[in-house]
C-alpha cells in the first residue's frame, strides 16, 4: 500500500465519518425538538393538574360548607320533630316512623357526602334530594297540622 492509498482510504474514512456525523446531529437535532415538544406539552399538563388541584380545593371547602349548611337543617329538623311529638302525642307513632325514614335517609346520604371526592355535580344532586325530601316532610306535617287543627 503506498502513501497514496492509505492518504485516500484516509480521506475516504473522514468523509463518511462527517457524513455520519452530520446525519446523527440532525437525529439528535430532531430528538431535541421532540423533546422540547414534550417538555412543553409536560409543563401544560402540569400547569393544568396545578389549576384542577386548586379547584378541587375550592369545591371541597364548597362540599363543606354545604355538608354543615345541611347539618344545621338537620338539626331544624329533628328540633321540629321535637315539638311536634310534644305537641301531637296521639300521631307519636306515625311521626316517629317519619322520623326514623328520613333519619336513616339523611345519616345514608351524610355518609355518602362525607366518602364522596367526586365532582360538585353529585353534591347538587345530593342537595336537590335532600329539598325534595325536607319539602315532603314539611308537607306532611303540613297536613297533620291541619288534620289536628280540625280535630
Amino acid at each position: 500500500m503506498t502513501d497514496n492509498d492509505f492518504q485516500r482510504i484516509q480521506e475516504l474514512l473522514t468523509t463518511n465519518f462527517n457524513a455520519m456525523e452530520e446525519r446523527s446531529a440532525e437525529r439528535f437535532d430532531k430528538i431535541d425538538k421532540r423533546l422540547d415538544k414534550v417538555d412543553g406539552r409536560l409543563d401544560s399538563m402540569e400547569s393544568r393538574l396545578d389549576k384542577l388541584e386548586y379547584e378541587m380545593k375550592g369545591l371541597r371547602g364548597d362540599v363543606e360548607e354545604m355538608r354543615d349548611g345541611m347539618e344545621a337543617r338537620f338539626d331544624a329538623i329533628g328540633q321540629q320533630f321535637n315539638e311536634i311529638d310534644t305537641r301531637f302525642a296521639a300521631l307519636e307513632e306515625k311521626i316517629d316512623r317519619n322520623h326514623q325514614e328520613v333519619t336513616k335517609r339523611i345519616d345514608s346520604l351524610s355518609k355518602d357526602i362525607e366518602a364522596q371526592s367526586e365532582e360538585s355535580l353529585r353534591a347538587q344532586g345530593a342537595i336537590k334530594l335532600l329539598t325534595t325530601q325536607h319539602d315532603q316532610l314539611a308537607s306532611r306535617v303540613t297536613i297533620v297540622e291541619s288534620k289536628l287543627q280540625a280535630v
